[in-house]
């Protein structure tokens, strides 16, 4: 029995059971990216490609097709806000930058995204 019903739409794979990964079966692979489908459920998952100096995330899908061009940041941007807890009643210190800072940093998560972090 699979946990895909019960997982939101993104997850860190290094929170999850070794059996999550193992019970995925490729479908396609892009840019540092794969397509997987339960084998359970049928749940379609793009996964970030394992890379020793980042975090494997793991988003839920809706169809094959465009699953390589649809647009995932904005479901990263929200993994990454509640894993560091939320956000501030502070501005964002990046220049120019009104939105709230990120728990524990001084940047909103759009920049605290584009300096590398992503958990």
């Amino acid at each position: 029995m699979c946990l895909c019903a019960t997982l939101p739409d993104a997850v860190y794979i290094d929170y999850q059971p070794s059996a999550f990964v193992g019970s995925m079966v490729q479908l396609a692979v892009g840019n540092w990216v794969e397509l997987c489908r339960c084998s359970s459920c049928g749940q379609l998952w793009r996964i970030d490609e394992w890379d020793k100096y980042q975090v494997q995330v793991a988003i839920k899908v809706s169809a094959v097709e465009g699953w390589d061009s649809f647009d995932f940041k904005p479901i990263q941007l929200k993994l990454l806000v509640n894993a560091r807890g939320g956000l501030t009643n502070e501005c964002c210190a990046w220049a120019n930058c009104n939105h709230h800072a990120v728990k524990g940093v001084a940047y909103c998560a759009e920049h605290l995204y584009d300096t590398g972090a992503r958990k």
